[in-house]
Order: C-alpha cells, then structure tokens, then sequence
C-alpha cells in the first residue's frame, strides 16, 4: 500500500468556473500528477473547502478512482480556504473512517494557553487547521493517519520588513516569534494525541503525514532566541524511544531530501532547498510488533513523476511548488 503527502497549491481554483487556459493546462497536469503517482492513499494539502468541493474534484477530475473520507458529524473545525482532505482509492473506502474532532478534542484540548517569550500573560489559541486524522482497518490493524498543515500566515510582507532594517525589521522579528510560539504549542497538541494513543494500546500504528512550515529564517530563529523546528516537537523525546516517530526519508540521499526550492530571504546562504513535507510513523511500524511494516528505503520523494510532468509547462501552468512524499506499506509475512 502506497501513501502519500502533497500539497498541490491552491487546489480551490482548478475547479472554479470560467478556468482560463493555463488553469486548464494546470488541471490536466495536477490530474496526471496524481495518476502517475498512483498511490491509494492521498493526504492532500491546500485541498479546496469544503465537502462539495473535495467531490468535486474527486468526481469531475479524478473520475472517481479516489474518493474523500468525510468527517461522520460534517465538522473539520478547519479555517480559511485550504483544507487537509484524505482520498483513498475506490477499493479501501469502506475500511476508513475519519475521526470525529470533538474525540481529537477530548484526548488533548479545544484551546489552550499561549506564553509569548518571556510573558506571564496567557492568550488562548487553538488550531488554524484542524488535524485530520484518516482510520484505516488493514488487515486487522487499526492505522491512523494525521494529517497536518502548519504555517506560519505573516510571510507575504516578510521580505520588504526585514530588508529595511530598524524598526521595521524588529516588528518582523517580534511577528515571526510570536507564529513560531503559536505552531510549537500545535506541535505539542499533536504530540499529546499521539502520547494518548500509546496509554490506549501498546504499539499504535500511527502515521504523521503533512505540511510542517516553520516560516523563513529557520536557523536564525533556532540560533538567535532558542526556538526549535516543528518536526523536533512532533517527532517526540528521544528519552521516550518507544514513542519516537521515524522518518519515511531518514536513509534517503541527501541530495534529494528536499520537497520545497525557495529562497530564504532571512538567510540567502541557506541552500533553497528545503524539506518541508513529512512522513513519519511509530516505532511498532519497523520493530515488528505489528504485521504491517515499514520497510528500509520505503519512502521518497518523487522527485522523478514530478519533474517528467512538470518540465514542459510555464510557471503559472506548473503543478505545484510542493513536490510529493510517499511511502509504502508492507504486510509481514508469516
């Protein structure tokens, strides 16, 4: 079984009507994309909002070979435009199920306090987009899937303040402090979901998959006021082994670990390409205390479908500025 991660960018409007010709070409490209790729589980990031419209492109553009797993109760608790959307091939529809928030809710919080860097005051906060949590019976094993964007939403006028220096600068510094404080306390969240998890049963098959943006300046950030990256909080404690996550692409080379090529205006000495899409997974997955494993150099990125798909075409016809991550899902043989 292959899994994968994508954020296909701005997915909304390639099913609006009156599509312009690039947009048309974009669609056909984004359709061929996902066909190539071909995996029977889809976590799609930038999805459109919502259930109409993930049919929609289900329906009209995928033909209906991959079909959305909707919430039972209708309720995603998602903000804004770009919703986190599982397809599944035909097939596994009627093994998965996805999980109800409000259970999400009652295994971590709703809201919960904030503390921005060296404040006693607590301002509430509470998920942009909601993590949405695919449940898939494989052969007896219950797999959870958690899907997850978290971005840091002050980056557009980033640039121009940090460039001019003084006050300006200072302002961008405090804003960006403030995002990364808020995604860190969403990290956490996860983590206390996935910790839950492991006081229910002894070797949850569990897969972090998604979007984890810290925002420009990672290093800085990390250097300058002690602030660490999102995938350090939701990978877990090395002092807790059991319940830390692995990497789909911790033995994948070096050179091609990268899912993002984007200039980092807080560092331009960073090399542009980033890792900015996940896929990990609990220690029973590779241990062999459940039948279904993940095996050495299962996960990639597909770097190869990509790039065949999107050489030819212009920039506003290209597919996304995301490429995707995928893994496979082995059953142990007895």
């Amino acid at each position: 079984m292959k899994l994968c991660s994508w954020n296909v960018e701005h997915l909304d409007r390639l099913i609006k009507p009156n599509l312009q010709n690039h947009e048309i070409d974009r669609r056909h490209a984004v359709v061929e994309e996902i066909r190539a790729i071909d995996a029977d589980v889809y976590c799609i990031l930038e999805g459109p909002k919502g259930e109409a419209a993930i049919e929609e492109v289900c329906n009209n553009l995928l033909g209906g070979d991959w079909l959305p797993v909707k919430a039972p109760d209708g309720e995603y608790d998602t903000s804004g435009k770009q919703w986190i959307w599982f397809l599944v091939k035909r097939q596994y529809h009627d093994a998965c199920s996805l999980l109800p928030t409000k259970t999400w809710d009652a295994f971590t919080e709703t809201s919960w306090p904030v503390h921005l860097w060296g404040k006693f005051e607590a301002k509430q906060h509470q998920h942009y987009r909601h993590p949405q949590v695919l449940i898939m019976d494989i052969d007896g094993v219950r797999a959870e899937f958690i899907g997850l964007h978290l971005k840091s939403k002050f980056v557009r006028s980033g640039s121009s303040d940090w460039n001019a220096g003084g006050s300006r600068k200072e302002d961008f510094i405090r804003r960006a402090l403030t995002a990364r404080i808020k995604l860190t306390t969403e990290a956490a969240n996860v983590r206390k979901y996935i910790n839950a998890k492991f006081d229910q049963t002894t070797a949850p098959a569990i897969f972090v998959m998604g979007d984890l943006n810290d925002g420009p300046g990672k290093e800085y950030f990390e250097n300058e006021f002690l602030f660490f990256d999102l995938i350090s909080n939701v990978q877990g404690n090395i002092f807790e082994a059991d319940r830390f996550l692995n990497h789909a692409l911790f033995d994948y080379p070096d050179h091609l670990r990268w899912s993002v090529k984007f200039k980092d205006f807080v560092d331009p000495s960073r090399d542009p390409h980033i890792l900015l899409d996940h896929i990990l997974f609990t220690q029973g997955l590779v241990n062999g205390r459940l039948p279904i494993e993940v095996k050495p150099g299962a996960g990639k990125i597909e770097h190869e479908i990509h790039e065949l798909i999107n050489a030819p075409l212009t920039i506003s016809r290209k597919t996304s500025d995301h490429r995707p991550v995928s893994v496979e899902i082995t059953n142990i043989v007895d």
